[in-house]
């Protein structure tokens, strides 16, 4: 079993970044970049650097920051503030007839995270085309009718969803509170087509229907039907091509203290390198979100995978389940905690894992002030994965980070 303990203590100066907040000398903070690949950067608020207005059309260029959170408190994960991993970039849109046709261009690149130690050498103006990513969009709308085409490609080093490249048409009809969308595309990675790595290529084709009424929960049905395969195939990398077919159904409830939502779905898979051997998986997912106190929110959710090969008749049982508690005392103290247990069994032994962690954070803003701020946080995380198949590939973590912040400007 392989055992760390990491702990860190950050004292930060007067001009670094505060807690989750992002600051550049030019563009002003942001919020935390979302994870949606088809969405652009969040804005950062600074005022258009171009605009026009026409009869029919309207123009205009912003700038784009992001702050990417850490997700991990590990020492040997961590980067300086100043290095911390970030993207910056260019959002242009055109809208043509008041909206009803919106065309969105973004370009993107990233600084700092894990890199930030490997300093460029001296007189090497090359671009580094890995971290980069540009978007295209175009949506459209006519009576109940919506439409749209979106375009996606990001390099290797690219923060949010790196190494990945996308295009996807879709249409949608809404009406009486039923919504039917269908939507075509296809997926890949290794943009770069470096063929010592191997490429791995999804097509996909989506239909779904879903009802939603005042007072009602809300209904969905989908059914997807994907296409993996290999497009390089380096050296003691195996080919793959395969067929899916997914449906799922889900349903969800809200109100103003609590929103619960339960789905089920079902996939047949076909490897077609197999003689279409087919294998069958089940999941079932609640996840349920609560608020007793306006300052108090409980975030359970429990699922369940199984998974039966019909070749080898081998069936994977995988349950998992966590907890996410976050309190906020006042604007000055908040407390979150998270646990997480997941675990994956086969009838033939070969694989018996269990994966258990969990993260505390507490933050407290000493003396706050539109113009001081003095913050203290302390984290703490632990993390244990179980292998009973190869004991030897235990591991178990420990880390800690106590950051403090006497200014932020």
């Amino acid at each position: 079993m392989t055992r760390s303990l990491t702990i860190m203590l950050v004292w930060l100066a007067v001009g670094i970044p505060a807690l989750s907040v992002a600051y550049e000398e030019s563009p002003p903070p942001s919020t935390q970049l979302g994870a949606a690949l088809t969405t652009p950067l969040q804005l950062s608020g600074t005022p258009s650097t171009f605009q026009s207005s026409g009869f029919l059309y309207q123009t205009s260029v912003l700038s784009t920051y992001a702050l990417v959170p850490a997700t991990s408190t590990r020492l040997r994960d961590l980067s300086p503030d100043t290095e911390s991993p970030r993207v910056k970039g260019l959002l242009a849109k055109m809208n043509w007839l008041n909206g009803k046709v919106v065309a969105e261009s973004e370009v993107g690149k990233s600084y700092g995270g894990a890199t930030w130690l490997n300093n460029r050498i001296a007189g090497d103006n090359r671009v580094d085309l890995s971290t980069q990513m540009i978007r295209l969009g175009i949506t459209g709308r006519t009576g109940v009718i919506n439409y749209g085409f979106t375009y996606r490609n990001a390099g290797q080093g690219f923060l949010n969803g790196p190494d990945q490249g996308s295009r996807e048409m879709w249409g949608e009809w809404k009406g009486n509170g039923i919504t039917l969308r269908s939507a075509v595309g296809q997926l890949w990675n290794n943009v770069a087509e470096d063929p010592t790595r191997p490429r791995l290529n999804q097509t996909f084709g989506r239909m779904s229907v879903g009802l939603a009424r005042p007072s009602w929960p809300e209904l969905s049905l989908t059914y997807a039907r994907n296409s993996f395969s290999t497009m390089f195939e380096p050296l003691g990398i195996a080919p793959q091509h395969t067929q899916s077919h997914t449906l799922e159904g889900a349903m969800a409830y809200q109100s103003l203290r609590w929103n619960v939502r339960l789905s089920s779905s079902y996939v047949l898979t076909s490897d077609l390198l197999r003689a279409g051997a087919e294998s069958n998986v089940r999941m079932q997912l609640l996840s349920a979100s609560f608020r007793p106190l306006n300052t108090f929110t409980i975030s359970p959710m429990v699922g369940y995978r199984e998974e039966i090969q019909d070749a080898s008749g081998t069936r994977i049982d995988g349950p998992s389940a966590s907890l996410s508690l976050h309190y906020r005392q006042s604007r000055q103290f908040t407390i979150s905690a998270m646990a997480n247990y997941a675990s994956s069994r086969s009838n033939d032994r070969l694989i018996d894992t269990e994966n258990v962690g969990g993260k505390g954070i507490l933050a407290w803003d000493v003396q706050p002030s539109s113009k001081w701020t003095t913050l203290i946080a302390i984290e703490a995380g632990y993390s244990r994965v179980s292998n009973r198949a190869t004991p030897s590939a235990d591991m178990e973590d420990i880390s800690g980070l106590v950051r403090v912040v006497l200014a932020d400007l």
